[in-house]
Formats: structure tokens, C-alpha cells, sequence
């Protein structure tokens, strides 16, 4: 059934998504931003969410995903509106040219800016949203991810400007996300370290085979609750609502507070270390590449990627702030978390090993699938 999202249901989806985005996919604040420049445009504005199961089933009838691409640290503050929606427009035209037709637009990942920035476009160009989210996490590389690994082709790629500049990127082999990811990389520094994307065209067979259904309403929900709980009860509701969801969840410091931040912005990513002394004295080192990719203590990996590794900001009054890693900052009280995926990555063995590359240049070796976890 169509569910009408408006401010209420699309602010809760930003603080969830947030979460849900383990370090990446954008700060909440540029999501909130493109909540208000929705609403200064149309006080009434909303938009249509729509289960994966009321798409048309004509093959040809197909959706896209939108989403911002580069250093969250060079980029932060910039909203990427006008990109968003030429991407999808690209995208467009590339159905059309093969002759299909796109009606639909959904999420390709969880982030605070990452999540919004999809329904923005879709807003912007009429289109309804899908209940339903490219990987249920944030990811650092196009072939980091649920679709290439359940089968999906990346290519074609759409790259789009502010200024309308759109550039249609087609690998000869359609599966080659490494060959997309290097194209979309280049183009990303080009337009100083951030541009607009749209990948993954996908009919309804291809997501119900693939994508992350039904993340949007579990974002709603996770929001609702962050923004409706006090930050020292904020891991509690978390724990309760996960466990009645059956979702693997558990603090890995339920309070600390962040001692040293070592950070560097180059190729599109944000790589470093963070550093959390939890408030029963427990070290624990958090490694990013835009997301949090593991946790170390006691020079033990504790947990890996792709669970997501989360981390809320608790000192504001009000909730608990799920932080990307271009909002955290020495000194900052903060609660760490780990959260289990979408079970889709957990079907296939891929959905470990897609993260190997990403894992190594961050400096961990213990990539044999029975040193993982979750």
C-alpha cells in the first residue's frame, strides 16, 4: 500500500538512515537541509512510498537510484540537489534510449544525505520511492555492494554536474563495477571531489532478487525512536526495538567519548582512525574508509564489515545523533554500536569478499571468511 512521506516521516528517515549508514552516506544536517528546501518550495510537499511489490512487473518498467558521490569531508554542507535530479534525469534518457521506461526511484544506500537525497530527486521530478534500499547500509565503492554481488549490471553509469553536465559511462562488460567505480572516481575529483550519480536501473524481479526491502520503514522506525528518546536511553530503546525485529544488534561502548581522530581526504574517500575510550576504561579503535569498516581492541578485530558499526553523538539533550565520520571530533561523548545487515549479505559468500580490497588498504590481513563476523 502507498504511504505518503512528509516532513514528519522524512526527518525520521534522515536520523535513521544515519544510523543505518555506519560512518557514511552523509551528514543528517544534509539531509535535513534538503527536507527544508523541499518544504520552502511546496509547504504541502510530499512523496510517494511504495512496496517493491506494487511495482508494475513489465521488465521494462524500471526505477533508479540516486545518490552523491566523494569526500564527505571536502563535501560537507553541500547538498547536491541539482545533481541528484540531473542524474536521475540522465537516467531517464538512458531507459528510454534502450526502450524501457523509468517510473520509480529508490535509495542506493543508507546515509544522513545519501537517503534523503534520492527522494529529493524523486520530489523534484515526479516520481514515487520504493520501501526498499540498494545495500541497507552505506558502502564506500560501487562494488561494495548487495546488487553487483546478487547479479545486478552497473553499467550504464549517469554523472551529472550541477550545472546539468551529464556523462552516460558504459563499461563493455556490464557486471564490471571496479571498471565503473574507476570512471565515476576520476569524474568525482574533476568536479572538485563531489558529483551526482544514478546506477543500477532494476525492474521489480531484479530487487526482489537483490535489494534491501522494506529498509525505508525500518529507517522510519529507527528514526522515530532516536527522536523520541533520551541519548542515555537511546541504546536501550535500540536493543529492545532490534530484538523484537530479531535483528543481531549490541553496544560495543554504550557511552565513551572519542580520545584521538587521525583523518585523510584523498581520491574521493575519507580514510583514518577513531579512537574511543569507552566510560568503563575499554580502548577501541574504529577504521574508516567513509564508513566504519572495523573495530579493533586490545589489538583483537572484534567486528567487520558488513555489519554496520555505528556511532550516536550523546550530548545533546534531546537524542542521541547518529554521526558520520565528518561530524565526529576529540572530546565528543558518543555511544558505539554494531548492528547485523540485511540478510541479503549474507546469502552469498560475496557479500564478505566484495569488501576484501576495501578492507586490506585499510590496513586489515584476517580477510578468511571464518575470521569474519556476522
Amino acid at each position: 500500500m502507498a504511504r505518503e512521506l512528509r516532513r514528519k516521516e522524512l526527518t525520521e528517515i534522515v536520523y535513521g538512515s544515519s544510523f543505518f549508514g555506519g560512518g557514511g552516506g552523509g551528514a543528517s544536517e544534509e539531509g535535513l537541509a534538503l527536507i527544508e528546501a523541499m518544504y520552502k518550495e511546496d509547504a504541502d510537499a510530499s512523496i510517494q512510498m511504495i512496496d517493491v511489490m506494487e511495482m508494475e512487473e513489465d521488465p521494462n518498467v524500471v526505477s533508479t537510484m540516486a545518490a552523491a558521490l566523494g569526500s564527505p569531508v571536502a563535501t560537507k554542507g553541500k547538498t547536491f540537489q541539482k545533481e541528484s535530479v540531473n542524474a536521475v534525469k540522465g537516467m531517464g534518457e538512458e531507459a528510454r534510449f534502450q526502450g524501457k521506461e523509468l517510473k520509480y526511484v529508490y535509495s542506493g544506500e543508507m546515509g544522513g544525505g545519501n537517503t534523503m537525497l534520492p527522494l529529493y530527486a524523486a520530489y523534484k521530478c515526479g516520481l514515487p520511492v520504493l520501501d526498499t534500499d540498494g545495500n541497507g547500509r552505506a558502502v564506500p565503492e560501487l562494488n561494495t555492494g548487495l546488487l553487483p554481488i546478487h547479479g545486478i549490471p552497473t553499467s550504464p553509469v549517469i554523472l551529472a554536474s550541477e550545472a546539468g553536465d551529464r556523462i552516460a559511462a558504459r563499461t563493455e562488460d556490464p557486471m564490471d563495477c571496479s571498471g565503473c567505480e574507476k570512471i565515476a572516481r576520476y569524474m568525482c575529483q574533476a568536479f572538485d571531489q563531489g558529483i551526482g550519480i544514478a546506477v543500477w536501473m532494476m525492474n521489480r524481479k531484479q530487487h526482489l532478487k537483490a535489494s534491501a526491502i522494506g529498509q525505508m520503514t525500518l529507517a522510519i522506525e529507527t528514526g522515530d525512536i532516536l527522536m523520541n528518546t533520551p541519548p542515555a536511553d537511546a541504546v536501550k530503546k535500540l536493543q529492545e526495538y532490534f530484538d523484537a525485529k530479531e535483528i543481531p544488534f549490541a553496544p560495543i561502548a554504550a557511552s565513551g567519548t572519542i580520545t584521538d581522530i587521525q583523518i585523510t581526504s584523498q581520491g574521493g574517500f575519507d580514510t583514518g582512525v577513531t579512537t574511543v575510550k569507552a566510560d568503563d576504561g575499554g580502548i577501541y579503535k574504529v577504521i574508516f574508509q567513509n564508513e566504519n569498516l572495523y573495530v579493533q581492541s586490545e589489538g583483537k578485530t572484534i567486528v567487520t564489515v558488513p555489519a554496520i558499526i555505528s556511532m550516536l553523538d550523546l550530548g545533546s539533550e534531546k537524542m542521541a545523533v547518529p554521526i558520520s565520520n565528518s561530524e565526529t571530533f576529540v572530546g565528543q561523548k558518543v555511544a558505539l554500536t554494531q548492528t547485523k545487515a540485511n540478510e541479503r549479505w549474507y546469502d552469498l559468500p560475496q557479500g564478505y569478499g566484495c569488501w576484501d580490497e576495501v578492507l586490506i588498504s585499510a590496513g586489515y590481513r584476517d580477510v578468511k571468511p571464518e575470521v569474519r563476523f556476522w
